[in-house]
């Protein structure tokens, strides 16, 4: 069975709509983190304990609203050439949501032991989780310019930057917890916070190349 151009312009443009909506709960997310490993910083414990459970409140909605995207899509899966790059993007979307998630969960952790992240230590995760801003939001740009692939690929090219930019901070970071792994009682639960943050970019990289395929099978 053949469908118009009509039908399948219109089932791509309710994804792309569904898809915006979700890398705005998620740059929130992120900007929600941003702020608490501030916050951790001057051990300010009532503000890191709510601002966690705002975080986990955002990761939630942006499964709750993933899932809902994703039966939207069984139902017009029929329409879409290129299904299985856009349920790649759903579900691993989903994953850098998780993994930021569970960065929040350790400074939470750190927290909870009442000590002051070290000073190096803390402008690392603090640039890591500005640059993850600003990537995410380079990826809800890629998926508002879906259609022209000129741009998506420019797009990719700096989410490319952007992610190898993050590596570095984080091979930085995990020395300096390395250094202070004897000292602070809460350095390992610091390295795994960096593990997810650097998870979530790589996540992140791999979502940018499923929307240059997708740009570029159009």
């Amino acid at each position: 069975m053949s469908y118009s151009s009509a039908e399948i312009s219109l089932a791509e443009s309710n994804m792309v709509e569904q898809l915006t909506n979700i890398y705005r709960l998620m740059s929130d997310e992120i900007r929600e983190l941003n702020s608490m490993i501030r916050e951790t910083d001057l051990t300010q414990s009532i503000l890191v304990e709510k601002r966690y459970d705002k975080v986990r409140k955002l990761k939630n909605d942006v499964e709750s609203a993933s899932m809902s995207l994703m039966e939207y899509f069984i139902k017009v899966a029929e329409y879409i050439s290129s299904r299985e790059l856009y349920v790649m993007v759903v579900d691993e979307t989903i994953r850098v949501a998780e993994d930021l998630e569970a960065a929040a969960y350790r400074l939470y952790l750190v927290n909870k032991l009442g000590g002051r992240i070290p000073d190096r230590i803390y402008v690392i995760l603090s640039e890591v989780s500005k640059k993850i801003i600003s990537l995410v939001d380079l990826l809800s740009d890629m998926i508002r310019n879906i259609d022209n692939s000129k741009v998506i690929k420019e797009m990719f090219s700096e989410a490319m930057k952007m992610e190898d930019s993050i590596d570095e901070l984080y091979r930085e970071g995990g020395l300096e917890c390395l250094k202070i792994s004897g000292d602070f009682i809460g350095a390992s639960i610091l390295k795994e916070a960096l593990d997810k943050l650097e998870d979530s970019a790589d996540i992140a990289k791999r979502v940018a190349t499923y929307i240059w395929f997708l740009s570029s099978f159009k």
